[in-house]
């Protein structure tokens, strides 16, 4: 985090608090050799890694390129569960999912209202448009990628929102929740998916796993409980909690064809349309706790409680 004191807001519309992200210049996206060395710092398998590297979500990082960003308010945490009830209650919106249809990823929800002690959690399980709608509401929108990216990572373009390197169980993550560092693709994903237990048919058995950590209450945590989860510019809870809706397309060509200032991304939508989402999330392995990350949801997505809202708000 940057020495300075960052500069606070409060919104009247929703009482959130909001840091003023000064304006500047970053260098956004990641080239191939230093995704490399931080894996190799990091332990990671390489087999992993060349999988990775070639899969959809790394094909539209890999373009580094110098952006302009202007000042711009941005929420110091995500949106919580009481912030989006209001808007609920004021505008009549309905809630997002119920865990009586929807299941335990949803156990939040029961009735249209959170169940109690859930108010301070970041909401998740929020397509796209409710995203904008609640943003609307408050004054505000969804950051673009590169506004968010900057605020992630800023001048100095750190790997993780607090710095280069890696620090165990400084965020909301499957590392933190599972107690392990995990170096294999296929280690995370068999935790994930229950522990590796297996059903007669090969699929995982997600009943035990479910039962024990998917829960709400135990998948996203309050961003005030992880106070190191913490960027250069005072903004909390960026590499864990939940992924945040971006405003424009996602678009894994976009990089080497978008402008230098303020880049909105794509003006069209691409041939399979999704939105773009930006941030870890408790579910999340190290890697893709990273600021340079990029993650793509149809934008009509709700049944998953791994992705939520960060408003941001112009000068």
């Amino acid at each position: 985090m940057s020495d300075a004191t960052p500069k606070r807001a409060t919104n009247d519309a929703d009482g959130a608090s909001q840091i003023l992200v000064p304006e500047g210049t970053f260098t956004m996206g990641s080239d191939r050799e230093t995704v490399q060395a931080l894996w190799n710092e990091m332990g990671w398998d390489q087999g992993w890694f060349d999988r990775q590297v070639g899969g959809k979500h790394w094909i539209g990082e890999l373009h580094e390129h110098e952006v302009e960003i202007s000042a711009f308010w941005m929420y110091e945490e995500p949106v919580t569960i009481g912030q989006y009830y209001a808007f609920m209650v004021d505008t009549g919106r309905e809630a997002p999912v119920d865990h009586d249809v929807h299941g335990p990823w949803n156990s939040a929800w029961r009735d249209g209202a959170p169940v109690p002690g859930s108010d301070r959690l970041p909401v998740s399980s929020v397509s796209w448009d409710d995203a904008c709608a609640y943003c609307a509401w408050a004054g505000g929108r969804l950051p673009t990628e590169a506004e968010w990216e900057y605020a992630a990572r800023g001048p100095e373009g750190f790997v993780f929102p607090w710095g280069n390197a890696w620090i165990e169980d400084i965020c909301r993550c499957a590392n933190e929740i599972a107690g392990r560092h995990f170096t294999d693709n296929d280690e995370w994903k068999e935790w994930l998916n229950g522990g590796g237990s297996r059903n007669e048919d090969g699929s995982y058995d997600k009943s035990c796993w479910l039962s024990e950590h998917i829960a709400q209450l135990e998948g996203p945590r309050p961003a005030r409980d992880y106070p190191s989860d913490l960027s250069w510019c005072g903004v909390s809870g960026m590499a864990g909690l939940v992924r945040e809706w971006c405003n424009g397309w996602y678009d894994p060509n976009y990089y080497p064809e978008s402008p230098s200032k303020n880049p909105q991304g794509p003006e069209n939508p691409p041939k399979h349309p999704c939105r773009a989402m930006r941030g870890g999330a408790w579910l999340c392995a190290a890697y893709q706790c990273r600021g340079a990350q990029r993650l793509f949801y149809s934008p009509d997505t709700r049944n998953t409680n791994d992705h939520g809202i960060r408003c941001v708000i112009d000068v």
